[in-house]
């Protein structure tokens, strides 16, 4: 079975949400968790949209939807194993799925126009579900196969399921999300963009990141009051001069490492995530390079200092690498940290978003 057959089956426990005011498209929006607990609304002929658990009476029309947004690139059969996977039959109180799926049905107030099943999204609960090059750790839910059927688009509904599958994650304890994107799919990309959602960083490397900044500003530190107070045994051990004895060239080198490590922490701390890096690697390429030049300078005792530095900055390299998301080619992985999770509740979803695609199959 292919990614797309297992991404689909909502969570939440057996309460339904209170309506959450009026849509900017003038549809009025109600968040079940089950069918049993879906709520109508009606106000003046303008549509009502339900957010509940895909059922198993949703599957043929789940499948239709996937398979249109899919457009050929994921067989039918494979789509409709995946919807009957993720239709939600028994589950225990209290029970985290391993995934499941949010649709969104969409009702007029009239007799003659039954309520119908116009959008889905999936949500991937277990570890062993999610992309395994996107490295996500068990806390980030993964969502997957938003699609919104070719009438009902550009109506909000997208928007709608994602806001929705984002308070179904906080209520099964996710602390972010995650998913992938086409490339060219520039609505789909506006409408992520909108919701908050940066390019990809797991937490592990957010992390590690934050740590190497940590013990760079605390050996900066260290190395300067080495330096300053008491006998410069480091730059020696290099084979250079003490402080004492050092040339104006020599001490604005030394001051230079000294100062590099708490400068790099001050930008993971503060700067974006490309910012922080870029200065962890200034830093490790500036004590390499001063290493390298007391190499040149004092012969072997440099050179073992610099064999050194180049084993520790090709560590710190290694993990770096090892912990980074691998690439999905033709596509964007993306987060979002959630706030306030477990809270529940679905905002208002903006007008234009591209909810026009299935976003893994």
């Amino acid at each position: 079975m292919t990614a797309a057959a297992r991404a689909l089956v909502p969570a939440a426990t057996a309460r339904s949400r209170r309506p959450r005011g009026r849509h900017p498209h003038g549809i009025r929006v109600v968040v079940a968790t089950h069918a049993v607990d879906a709520v109508t609304v009606a106000s003046e002929a303008k549509p009502v949209v339900t957010i509940r658990r895909a059922v198993p009476k949703d599957v043929p029309v789940v499948t239709r939807i996937l398979a249109e947004a899919a457009d050929g690139a994921v067989s039918t059969q494979s789509l409709a194993t995946y919807a009957r996977e993720a239709a939600v039959v028994d589950e225990l109180p209290g029970e985290t799925p391993e995934q499941l799926a949010l649709v969104a049905e969409r009702a007029f107030p009239t007799p003659s126009d039954p309520p119908k099943v116009v959008g889905v999204v999936g949500l991937l609960l277990d570890n062993a579900l999610k992309p395994m090059e996107m490295k996500l750790e068990k806390e980030v839910g993964y969502v997957t196969n938003l699609a919104v059927d070719g009438a009902a688009r550009r109506s909000g509904i997208g928007a709608t399921l994602l806001a929705a599958v984002e308070s179904t994650a906080g209520d099964y304890g996710c602390a972010a999300v995650a998913c992938r994107v086409d490339v060219g799919n520039d609505p789909a990309l506006a409408m992520y963009d909108k919701n908050g959602y940066e390019p990809l960083q797991p937490r592990a490397l957010r992390k590690f990141r934050r740590l190497m900044g940590g013990l760079y500003a605390v050996a900066g530190v260290a190395h300067l009051l080495d330096l300053l107070v008491l006998d410069s045994v480091l730059p020696t051990a290099a084979g250079a001069p003490p402080w004492a004895l050092m040339d104006p060239t020599q001490r604005l080198c030394a001051i230079a490492w000294c100062l590099a490590g708490p400068v790099a922490w001050l930008c993971v701390a503060k700067g974006s995530a490309t910012v922080g890096d870029l200065a962890l690697v200034a830093y490790g390429a500036l004590e390499v390079t001063l290493c390298v030049a007391c190499a040149v300078a004092y012969g072997a005792v440099g050179g073992d200092a610099a064999t050194g530095a180049v084993g520790v900055q090709v560590a710190v390299a290694g993990c770096a690498l090892a912990l980074k998301p691998g690439r999905s080619p033709g596509r964007l992985s993306l987060g979002k940290e959630l706030r306030g999770a477990g809270r529940g509740g679905v905002g208002r979803a903006g007008e234009g978003e591209g909810d026009d695609g299935v976003r893994e199959v």
